[in-house]
């Protein structure tokens, strides 16, 4: 992003700053601010999942007059269509997104010569390398995730969780299906791995960076559902396994007629403009040109992945960042979680729920139907509120 900026600056005069505060308080900081009205900044990053809760009280501004405004926006060169993703609310947007994630399924091809296609298969693929199925596996375990909070548990879980069929609720009328047929398979599934212990026991306490480090130091053979982040930080490691460090679309669940359904979970962090801003058509420029097609380019040429098929699909790309290409497949897939004001209560009851399946404190049915109980008083609650 500070490539960007002073591209920005030279082309325009118009000088930014920067604002950094650690991940740890970051939610907390920006949240405080902008719902105190604060003028302190005029731009704010957040993750997509966060722009209902605050476009619902006007903390942060519609985007649609700056897009449609000529004097300000070359319509041609912005093209809205190239987004991945554009956020809104209420039919109205309110942030435009600088970065796309999703989930890769990694996996050793030394060891796995072909990545599973199904959760079953990647299930048997875990036990062969899980030392305590086969003591003679070269891995600790078959597999590894992420599975600390905030946020990290649920979200790993979704790509589990769509593609068995399940759903936590819908955005539009508040109705859960957390507790739904295809919901409990997901969180049996989940159960299943840990019980059979080709998952870390301690997996509550892996990360991000404890997954790819495993992954590269070999105590795990795969990972999956997990970040496609981590790939550039793998094959930019000098670390000799990196070479059999592969990757492929995550696995998914047989139908009727035998096709494989995967529904990998994808996120944006994306840019919005404060409701106090006191510069907001400044702060719109440089907002245009960071999620642009230029800034774009600099930010992927910078190790970002920008939400833009263009430069996603842009053929400099394919020797230095093949993860480019599987990350297009994966969107053309993928699905968003349910943006609604109400989503960090929504999170922590699910992130609760989860922590009782891992830890085997209650069965999967228990733990899903008691946080369903929960979201429907809750998603009753804020609707009632709403009207």
């Amino acid at each position: 992003m500070r490539q960007i900026s002073q591209t920005f600056e030279k082309n325009t005069g118009i000088q930014v700053e920067f604002i950094e505060l650690g991940r740890d308080v970051y939610f907390t900081a920006v949240g405080t601010q902008l719902l105190a009205g604060t003028d302190t900044f005029d731009i704010v990053s957040i993750p997509n999942t966060s722009i209902a809760q605050f476009a619902s009280v006007h903390a942060i501004l519609p985007l649609d007059g700056f897009m449609k405004d000529t004097n300000i926006t070359d319509l041609q060169s912005f093209d809205v269509d190239d987004f991945f993703s554009i956020y809104r609310y209420h039919g109205a947007t309110y942030a435009l997104p600088t970065d796309i994630s999703t989930h890769f399924l990694y996996y050793r091809s030394d060891l796995i010569p072909s990545p599973p296609e199904t959760w079953d298969e990647l299930f048997e693929a875990s036990k062969k390398f899980s030392k305590s199925k086969n003591p003679a596996s070269p891995t600790t375990w078959g597999l590894g995730m992420p599975a600390v909070v905030p946020e990290e548990r649920s979200k790993i879980f979704a790509s589990l969780l769509w593609s068995f069929g399940g759903d936590i609720l819908n955005e539009e009328d508040g109705k859960v299906f957390l507790d739904n047929k295809e919901s409990i398979q997901a969180g049996q599934y989940l159960e299943k791995l840990v019980q059979e212990k080709v998952v870390p026991q301690d997996l509550l306490s892996w990360d991000f960076a404890r997954t790819r480090d495993a992954l590269i130091a070999g105590e795990i053979a795969m990972a999956a559902p997990y970040w496609n982040a981590a790939y550039p930080m793998i094959k930019q490691n000098s670390d000799p396994n990196k070479e059999s460090i592969k990757i492929a679309l995550i696995p998914g669940t047989k139908d009727q007629n035998g096709q494989i359904q995967r529904v990998p979970f994808q996120h944006g962090w994306t840019l919005a403009i404060n409701a106090s801003s006191r510069n907001s058509v400044d702060a719109w420029k440089f907002l245009e040109y960071a999620t642009g097609k230029k800034g774009g380019m600099i930010y992927a040429q910078q190790g970002g992945v920008p939400a833009r098929r263009s430069i996603l699909d842009d053929p400099s790309f394919l020797a230095t960042r093949p993860d480019f290409a599987l990350i297009l497949k994966s969107m053309d897939i993928a699905k968003n979680e349910p943006s609604i004001s109400y989503y960090p209560d929504m999170v922590d009851i699910e992130e609760m729920a989860l922590a009782k399946i891992i830890t085997s404190s209650d069965k999967p049915q228990e733990a899903l139907r008691e946080a369903a109980i929960e979201l429907r008083h809750l998603s009753q609650k804020m609707n009632m509120n709403s009207q």
